[in-house]
Parts: structure tokens; sequence; C-alpha cells
């Protein structure tokens, strides 16, 4: 997961416009029943932003970092459009007046989202109107649109994504632990690929470290290039277009090197 700046890139005017008149319907629905109905027969309206959301974030899904057909991926309500699902099993109302906010959306991978589905615990303070504010929801999902939530997963040299936390009872582990879960963030597919790309970050990092060891000591203008070359390579990997560049950044950070400090400072 890496942080996507939704806020500052919305989708064309005519669409919000066009989106405003249907939360407006629905606010003026008087049953479930017929607002349900509303969003279902509009349902194309968010399937028009895909191409805008998935460019966002260089083909990715915003929550694993994989890479899938388009045709196959989804438009996620990240607060769920008709019932939200809490740890319980319990459907705690849907936020159907989000239904047709840009803001609520996200590009999501088919299996995440299916995963995903309904599932959305709130701790506190949980909004059931749209005069209800949910910026002062306590949420357990992380956010890819929140620039602190990314850095709340840790990944590991087997390719597994886990809390960064490491107090089993802190906010931070919870949600983490909650979101892997739901996500199925530990897919063997998902696994088998991270660890291709951390393992590959490993041995770049180390066998540079050691190159640039024997340039202090003697100065090469052949391996000079040569640590370039690891360098763009590594910071390739840590590219916003490379699958599963959180957990290479991850990798980079990890390594304690001033120099790898650096790459990590230039990583796009």
């Amino acid at each position: 997961m890496r942080y996507i700046d939704l806020e500052n890139n919305p989708p064309p005017q005519d669409w919000i416009d066009r989106a405003d008149a249907i939360t407006q319907q629905l606010i003026n629905a008087t049953t479930q029943d017929d607002r349900n109905a509303i969003i279902d027969a509009n349902q194309g309206m968010w399937t028009e932003l895909k191409d805008h959301l998935r460019g966002l974030s260089n083909n990715k899904c915003w929550y694993s970092e994989s890479k899938n057909d388009s045709a196959h991926c989804h438009v996620d309500h990240f607060r769920p459009k008709k019932k939200a699902i809490d740890e319980n099993g319990d459907d705690k109302g849907g936020y159907w007046w989000l239904a047709f906010d840009w803001l609520n959306y996200r590009y999501s991978a088919p299996a995440e989202n299916v995963r995903k589905n309904s599932y959305f615990h709130v701790n506190n303070h949980k909004a059931n109107t749209p005069d209800d504010s949910i910026l002062m929801e306590d949420i357990r999902f992380l956010d890819p649109t929140d620039i602190e939530d990314p850095d709340k997963l840790a990944f590991t040299n087997e390719g597994f994504v886990e809390p960064r936390a490491s107090e089993k009872n802190s906010r931070n582990y919870i949600q983490a632990e909650y979101t892997i879960r739901r996500m199925n963030l530990n897919k063997t597919e998902m696994i088998d690929t991270r660890k291709d790309k951390f393992v590959k970050t490993q041995n770049l990092i180390k066998a540079t470290q050691n190159l640039v060891a024997q340039q202090e000591k003697a100065f090469c203008p052949a391996r000079k290039q040569k640590i370039i070359d690891n360098m763009k390579l590594i910071l390739e990997l840590a590219s916003s277009e490379s699958e599963y560049s959180a957990a290479v950044k991850y990798c980079m950070r990890s390594a304690g090197l001033a120099w790898v400090n650096g790459l990590l400072e230039r990583a796009a």
C-alpha cells in the first residue's frame, strides 16, 4: 500500500455535477428500498471513473499494489454503500449518501475487493446519516488515501505483509491486522511476488554496498558505473510504477545505509 493523493485529483466537473444530482435523489428518497433502487440504476457512474482512479496508482490496486487486468478490477466503495458489517457480523448500516461521492472510491483488484465486500468495522462514532461527520469515525481499515496509513504495514524477506507495530493491543496493530486479513493481502501469489522483489532488492543493496566499500579504498571508474547501474535498478524497483514497491522501500529503510537512504529520498 502506498499513499494515493485522491483529494487533489478530482474527476471532471460534469461527473461531479451528475453525481451530486443523484445524491440529492438519494437524500429525498423515503425508504431504503427506494435508495437501493436509485443506487442500482446508476452503477455505471462509478465505472466511468475506473480509468481515472487507475491512473493515480500506475495501474496498481490501491490496497495491495498488485497489477491486474483493468477490465477485472473494481471501483471499491471504501465505506460500503448498502450495509457495513462489523467484526461480529452485524450490519451497522451502509453509507448510501456516499455511493456517488468520488472521495469514497478506491481502485481495487478483484480478490481484495471481493474479500473486503461490505466489511467495515468502526470502533467509535459511526456515521449513520448524511448529517453525521465521517471525519469523527474511528475506523479499523487502513486507507490508502490517508497519508499516515501505508506506513503502518511492514514486510518480511519471505514476502509477508504484517503490522509494523509490535504491541498487539495498539490501535496501529489492530488496524493493520484487520486490513491484512480482510483484504487477503497475504494471498499466496502476492507473497511469492513480494518475496522476489524484497530478495532482489536485498541482494542489490548487499552487492552495491560491497562495491561502495571497495570504491572508498581505491577509486575505479568501471566500478563507479556498476554502482550507478545498481542504484538505478533499486530506484526502478522502488518506483511508484513498480508492483509491491512498498515492500521494496521497507527493505531499503531496513538496510540502515546512508546511500540507500539517499535513494529513498529520490524514489518517486
